[in-house]
């Protein structure tokens, strides 16, 4: 268990972590300082991320983890911000997540356990990580995490939207969303051509496009088939206004029921909010209020989690 208590911090900028294939990803480093305690080896939290780990939300995380002990790491995943490498959306992300995982377990700064937490995309590649098996990964936290391909969009083609986003990561940087009129993109065929509309030629949107059926093409993505090869406590959160709300659920039963271990099955946990996709920000959605007890102390209730 992490000490809790007021901690001086220090960041380590664009630290190069070494993948497999010797590519370098980025990644910022907040430490506690405590000239009091003499081994400075601390459990980490690594949260990976497409969406630049250089934001406020960020730091305001990491000054959190290491006023309670923690030391928090920052990466941007590959060909993303300041990390080397192509993005290419999830196919890597395993083995990028098991190395950064080990990589950080092997620092002197490092007591040798390992916690993840992230929202969206980096709730998913979280689960793409795990099953992996780093020997060094202690529990997630996951929140509004997608679920498998064809779960949320049985038809077997990806939603309009989904090109929304594939075209707000595919630079280094946040692409700016409202440069596009995405009314029109979105009344655009055939879907195949809808990137041109959007003023860009998306590779990974052809790419999807051309597998309309749940072919080979997208078991490297699939993760809610292979629950028996996780043997993590993991904390699940969503909101039930969501739009991805249904993976959440769905990982939570699937883990009590086919997690990899009757410790693991015994120990999920999932927290449920009149939340949309960004958990635990407003009270109100659409015309319903439901008041100041819609939103709770959930970085209170993630550190609990994580110093058990």
């Amino acid at each position: 268990m992490a000490t809790p208590g007021a901690q001086q911090m220090r960041i380590e900028f664009d630290q190069r972590v070494p993948m497999r294939d010797g590519i370098t990803l980025s990644a910022d480093i907040y430490f506690p300082t405590d000239p009091a305690r003499e081994a400075q080896q601390w459990p980490v939290i690594l949260s990976r991320t497409p969406y630049q780990k250089a934001t406020m939300a960020i730091l305001t995380s990491g000054k959190y983890y290491v006023e309670h002990g923690y030391v928090f790491v920052a990466m941007d995943v590959r060909g993303r911000g300041d990390s080397d490498g192509e993005f290419v959306p999830h196919f890597n992300e395993g083995r990028d997540g098991y190395d950064a995982i080990e990589w950080c377990a092997a620092q002197p700064w490092c007591d040798g356990n390992i916690g993840t937490a992230g929202s969206s995309y980096p709730g998913y590649i979280q689960w793409l990580a795990a099953l992996q098996q780093p020997p060094h990964l202690r529990t997630m936290i996951v929140r509004v995490t997608p679920s498998d391909p064809f779960v949320e969009t049985p038809t077997g083609l990806r939603s309009p939207m989904h090109l929304c986003w594939l075209h707000y990561v595919s630079g280094r940087s946040n692409q700016l969303m409202e440069a596009v009129d995405w009314t029109r993109v979105y009344e655009h065929l055939p879907l195949l051509t809808m990137d041109e509309r959007a003023g860009r030629r998306n590779q990974h949107w052809r790419n999807d496009m051309e597998h309309p059926q749940l072919d080979e093409y997208w078991e490297p993505l699939c993760y809610q088939t292979k629950f028996e090869q996780v043997d993590l406590p993991v904390l699940h959160i969503s909101g039930w206004y969501d739009d991805e709300q249904i993976g959440t659920p769905l990982n939570y039963i699937g883990m009590t029921a086919r997690g990899a271990s009757p410790t693991a099955r015994a120990n999920q946990r999932l927290l449920m909010g009149p939340w949309g996709h960004a958990v635990n920000t407003v009270a109100k959605i659409g015309e319903v209020d439901f008041g100041p007890q819609a939103l709770i102390d959930l970085r209170g209730e993630e550190l609990r989690w994580f110093d058990r």
